[in-house]
């Protein structure tokens, strides 16, 4: 009798789907996408793919940041240069990532792209409305009818009433409780600027807002809480242009700009600014946990390193195409003002500058024709964002290994002449 052998059916098993995740990534319209990532990719893999998908044409601004479970809950920049699920696995506090941007800019000028102004635009606007930027009502005033100006067009009458704006958020809780009269006061006000300002695109809007809250108090900076040498509480604040310390008990702050900073060191506990004028002796700080005392080091790698190979050049030229409407008269008090002056100096920072705008609660806005075609000049067209291959191409083609300075902490380098900043790290910051 011959010898039979069956074989037990088994579920099939897909050794691919072993080594692969699905990852939900919260963008900035509040919308969210799905990336499907490999156990070893990359940070930088992850936000490729979801800059690519949204045409993102200067993903340089961008990050990825996470919610950090250790100690009190708090958003962190993804590593780019790690694996990302080894990193969710180890800090984060749930597997949901958020596009932010992550390197803010001094001049509008810096952006070229389409869609990356209207995402810029959405995290100030957040910025904005979550208080991390402070205006005080009639700043706010003026936001809100560029925010209007910008995502519903010109004014309509019939359209535009106070009960449909009362839909939407344009005014932070804090604003809403310094105004004596509360939304309904800011909103008529706001209402009252949108209406002088018909004629202006809605992309020229979103530049206005930018261009606007550039000046305004917390822009671009991120900060973090410390002690100093002599055991005092300070908070720690990185900027476009520098590393700010202030010192609540005092009142007294000082700023430390990138191009007087001779090294930032890190060990342990301990973050260590050191200058490169006698003048200015090292400044020591001490952390509650060696692993915010890293971030911070690891942050200053990054900003220091965006502001090298952006801040220090000059922004592109643009010229004007069609940012207006052909009707816009150039000689009408309804096209806005917009402060665009740099005081002349690149040292020039926008920590706590204010717009001087009028006390009135619908403030008038007028530009000489002069000013308008310089305005003019800096807004580029609406061009469709390229598809997926040629994203790829243009990535690729575009790309060179370019010559990085090095970066070194305590830990690797002790009782030398440290020089600033090194192999930028992409740091976990947000």
């Amino acid at each position: 009798m011959p010898f039979k052998f069956y074989l037990k059916k088994s579920r099939q098993y897909n050794v691919v789907s072993k080594n692969q995740y699905v990852i939900c990534v919260e963008l900035l319209d509040s919308t969210s996408i799905e990336c499907t990532l490999s156990i070893d990719s990359l940070g930088q893999e992850c936000l490729t793919n979801v800059t690519q998908r949204l045409g993102l044409g200067q993903p340089e601004f961008f990050g990825l940041c996470y919610v950090c479970r250790h100690g009190t809950p708090s958003p962190r920049w993804v590593d780019m240069d790690k694996p990302l699920k080894k990193q969710l696995e180890k800090d984060a506090k749930g597997f949901n990532l958020y596009l932010r941007v992550m390197f803010y800019i001094t001049d509008v000028q810096f952006i070229q792209d389409e869609m990356t102004r209207y995402h810029y635009y959405l995290q100030l606007k957040s910025d904005i409305l979550e208080d991390r930027i402070h205006c005080h009502p009639q700043q706010a005033t003026v936001l809100a009818s560029y925010s209007m100006q910008a995502e519903f067009g010109n004014f309509d009458a019939e359209r535009h009433r106070t009960e449909f704006l009362q839909q939407y958020t344009f005014f932070p809780k804090s604003v809403i409780e310094a105004e004596p009269g509360g939304q309904e006061v800011l909103l008529n006000g706001s209402l009252c600027q949108y209406k002088m300002i018909a004629g202006v695109t809605q992309a020229a809007a979103e530049e206005y807002y930018i261009t606007m809250i550039m000046q305004l108090e917390g822009y671009g900076h991120e900060t973090f809480s410390a002690k100093d040498e002599t055991n005092n509480e300070v908070i720690l604040g990185i900027s476009i242009n520098g590393i700010m310390v202030c010192s609540p008990s005092t009142q007294a702050t000082q700023f430390y700009r990138w191009k007087d900073i001779s090294n930032v060191i890190n060990h342990k506990k301990t973050f260590r600014i050191e200058c490169q004028t006698e003048v200015e002796y090292a400044k020591q700080f001490l952390f509650r946990e060696s692993r915010s005392a890293k971030y911070m080091w690891r942050l200053c790698i990054a900003q220091h390193t965006f502001y090298m190979q952006h801040q220090q050049t000059q922004p592109p030229e643009r010229h004007s195409n069609g940012y207006f409407d052909a009707e816009t008269n150039d000689s009408s008090e309804q096209t806005p003002s917009v402060n665009l002056d740099t005081n002349g100096t690149e040292d020039y920072t926008r920590w706590t500058s204010y717009n001087d705008l009028s006390t009135s609660p619908c403030p008038v806005v007028s530009v000489s024709t002069t000013d308008i075609n310089n305005l003019r000049a800096l807004l580029p067209s609406y061009r469709p964002a390229p598809d997926y291959e040629t994203a790829i191409q243009m990535k690729y083609n575009n790309g060179g290994n370019n010559s990085q300075p090095y970066y070194a902490n305590q830990s690797t380098i002790v009782g030398a002449d440290l020089c600033l900043i090194g192999n930028v790290v992409n740091p976990n910051r947000y």
